[in-house]
């Protein structure tokens, strides 16, 4: 069987166990990068924090915006911008992060805060800025802004004018702007938000993604001269028949730099060690 039979295959399994796992979408909110995360998963985002500030044109104005986006819902988008917002703000760099998925966004949940008001209504000019810009509960140097009240022309609002001098204004105040758009090869507003940021990230999750909606994806934002940062595989899964046993040692603890030093690091290398068995 060839390969690409194989992860067609894998990805259909997958997607139905997805979509029939109840307990799956419901923790998409707890994703958020905490003590209890493993240290690969700390360490993986910490290296894409560090590879995107080195990536980044030096001549933008004020502070840098970024837009992550997907080829196709479920590829975990918004768990990335929501990480890597907050390991930006652990970094102490003052961040804000912006659901701009109008139509279907799921950011708020991530920090349980309140979707309205939000972008659209801001847009609308129904809410001011100070209104819609929220401090998270989890780090006090970053901000949320909500998608806010569903919209029956998204695409229009992400384009107009008053959206461009919104964003000029948050990269004034802020280090770093993280946008999370909706998948673009489903609609079109991931290219309404480009030209109002310095580069676009494309999340893909693997053994699910087609290389050729990857493709695509790239495409797309090529023809549409879309600064293209990189692509996030996640959800990487390692094959069984690789070892790894010298990297299974390694743990916060053998860092200063971890999460907490409130932690109980020899208890959690034992949690992951027992995880690795």
């Amino acid at each position: 069987m060839s390969i690409i039979k194989y992860s067609e295959r894998f990805r259909e399994k997958k997607l139905k166990r997805m979509n029939k796992n109840s307990k799956y979408k419901a923790d998409k909110k707890q994703f958020l990068l905490d003590e209890k995360t493993p240290f690969a998963v700390t360490e993986a985002f910490r290296n894409l924090k560090a590879a995107l500030s080195v990536s980044i044109p030096e001549d933008h104005d004020g502070g840098v915006a970024i837009m992550v986006t997907s080829s196709f819902p479920q590829d975990g988008k918004t768990t990335v911008t929501a990480n890597l917002s907050l390991m930006f703000a652990q970094s102490e760099a003052k961040v804000v992060v912006v659901d701009a998925d109008i139509r279907k966004g799921r950011l708020a949940k991530y920090f349980k805060m309140d979707s309205k008001p939000g972008l659209s209504d801001y847009l609308s000019g129904i809410a001011t800025a100070e209104e819609v810009l929220k401090q998270s509960p989890v780090n006090e140097n970053l901000y949320v802004v909500s998608c806010g009240t569903s919209s029956p022309k998204p695409y229009e609002l992400l384009e107009s004018q008053r959206m461009k001098e919104f964003v000029k204004e948050l990269k004034k105040n802020f280090d770093y702007v993280l946008f999370d758009t909706p998948p673009i090869l489903l609609v079109s507003d991931a290219l309404a938000v480009a030209p109002c940021t310095d580069g676009t990230v494309l999340v893909c999750r693997h053994y699910t993604s087609h290389v050729a909606d990857i493709v695509k994806s790239v495409n797309i934002f090529e023809f549409a001269k879309v600064n293209i940062l990189g692509v996030v595989v996640n959800d990487y899964q390692i094959p069984k028949s690789v070892k790894y046993k010298r990297y299974k040692k390694y743990s916060d603890s053998d860092y200063p730099y971890g999460y907490g030093e409130s932690r109980d690091f020899e208890a959690a290398t034992k949690d992951a060690a027992n995880e690795d068995k």
